[in-house]
């Protein structure tokens, strides 16, 4: 079952399709945890998960660099790499190196844990 997920999730990234992927994949109970330093941007809840998504994306001008790694996979944790480099509307450039780590139970993603400085 995590192996199906993490395939699907990954999938979806690669096609940019992070709300479609956060509607059919995450459970409504989701928790999403940002590093220490930026703590204060993890949310709880489906719902509050694809704002913060909503919010990021609108505020991107342009598409620079993107990649997602094919997943790694435990029972029932899986973790991907991924490499955001854009370009916001106030023109500023944001590169991000990232390991995300998710948390499969009952079919759907329950935690999302996001390691970058």
């Amino acid at each position: 079952m995590t192996i199906t997920i993490a395939n699907q999730l990954v999938d979806l990234l690669k096609e940019k399709k992070f709300l479609e992927a956060q509607e059919q994949l995450f459970a409504l109970e989701a928790v999403n945890i940002e590093p220490e330093q930026y703590q204060e941007r993890s949310v709880i809840g489906l719902k509050a998960i694809i704002q913060k998504e909503k919010t990021f994306l609108s505020n991107i001008k342009q598409w620079n660099r993107f990649e997602v790694s094919k997943p790694l996979v435990s029972s029932n944790h899986f973790s991907i790499r991924m490499i955001t480099d854009v370009t916001l509307v106030n023109n500023t450039d944001v590169c991000i190196d990232e390991i995300i780590v998710y948390e499969v139970a009952n079919g759907k993603i329950i935690k999302e844990q996001f390691f970058y400085h």
